[in-house]
């Protein structure tokens, strides 16, 4: 009789422990938020992802009542910030920005301190912006097909720039190369701005540029925009044809911005901050401001969020085996 009756003593308490733990769990997202949150965006200041961030840290801290701080971390091509924020603890008050560079910076270095298939809950996308293939004008090109066919008839005379080897503007370049069979060689400057000045200055023929960047380039005539990168047209360069038209069938990528917390947010606060997010992402004010970066809303469901960071790992991990990209 004594085991069984411990046996149950012991159950009892473990359905206490459980009923306990849930109660403040649920306590927690009731309550939550109950200080101000930290948004981490492991990039500088001034450029697009901490402008993403910092509108959606705006209207979310409207929407909660309380502050979100964007809390700049560069460094390392993000892994500084990156390993801070998923050593954050997942209660809510911790939030980080993640876009492609964190998706690509494994790939190519081949470790990083966090694991996006394991460290973090994905919440939601919440911007996207478009890139575009902008040539010299001095390029006698002004088409995507004519482009190909001249670096084909004038082996490595086209030269297209990056910010540097593995870059999110070295990969496009690639994966444009593979699907088009272009001669294309690659020049990887320290910078971003330093490749468009390249390219502006006729030092290089050709580069892949935000839309936010590359249109008034593009409306001004400095540089001519050939195509974009996204599988839609883009409002900003409606006259640009996609890659997609162009005949690099499936060619799509896109700058996206997205928010997650570390790994082990509960559900129920995931739930809310999710929500909140949404209707950040979808509000008005902020459409408005991610129009003046030539950026559009987009939002996804945790589940979808973590299949489209697993699709970009994979389409970049094929570029860099292909490539055999090493950083320089």
């Amino acid at each position: 009789m004594l085991p069984k009756r411990i046996a149950g003593i012991a159950f009892h308490a473990a359905v206490l422990a459980a009923t306990a733990s849930a109660g403040s769990a649920a306590l927690a997202a009731a309550s939550w938020p109950a200080r101000p949150v930290r948004l981490i965006a492991p990039y500088g200041a001034g450029g697009s992802y901490d402008l993403i961030a910092r509108i959606m840290a705006q209207k979310l801290g409207e929407q909660i009542g309380q502050q979100v701080i964007v809390d700049n971390r560069a460094g390392a091509s993000g892994r500084i910030g990156m390993e801070l924020a998923v050593k954050a603890a997942p209660d809510g008050y911790t939030l980080i920005a993640v876009g492609n560079s964190q998706v690509i910076v494994p790939i190519v270095y081949g470790k990083a301190p966090y694991d996006l298939a394991r460290d973090i809950t994905p919440i939601s996308t919440t911007a996207t912006i478009t890139n575009v293939l902008i040539v010299n004008p001095s390029v006698p090109a002004r088409s995507v097909t004519e482009l190909v066919a001249l670096s084909k008839a004038k082996p490595h005379t086209i030269r297209f720039g990056s910010g540097g080897t593995g870059g999110i503007t070295h990969l496009m370049g690639e994966f444009f190369k593979s699907m088009s069979g272009a001669d294309l060689t690659h020049v990887p400057y320290k910078a971003g701005v330093m490749s468009v000045n390249a390219t502006l200055g006729g030092e290089i023929e050709m580069i892949f540029l935000n839309g936010f960047q590359a249109a008034p380039l593009v409306r001004s005539g400095k540089l001519r925009g050939l195509a974009v990168t996204s599988l839609k047209r883009s409002r900003f360069l409606p006259d640009l044809p996609t890659l997609d038209e162009s005949g690099l069938k499936g060619y799509e990528v896109l700058e996206f911005h997205s928010l997650v917390a570390p790994r082990g947010l509960p559900p129920d606060i995931l739930k809310r901050v999710h929500a909140e997010i949404v209707a950040a992402a979808n509000s008005r004010e902020v459409g408005e401001k991610l129009t003046l970066q030539a950026a559009e809303p987009s939002v996804r469901s945790p589940a979808q969020l973590r299949e489209f960071i697993q699709s970009e790992h994979d389409k970049y991990a094929k570029i860099v085996r292909a490539v055999g990209i090493k950083p320089e």
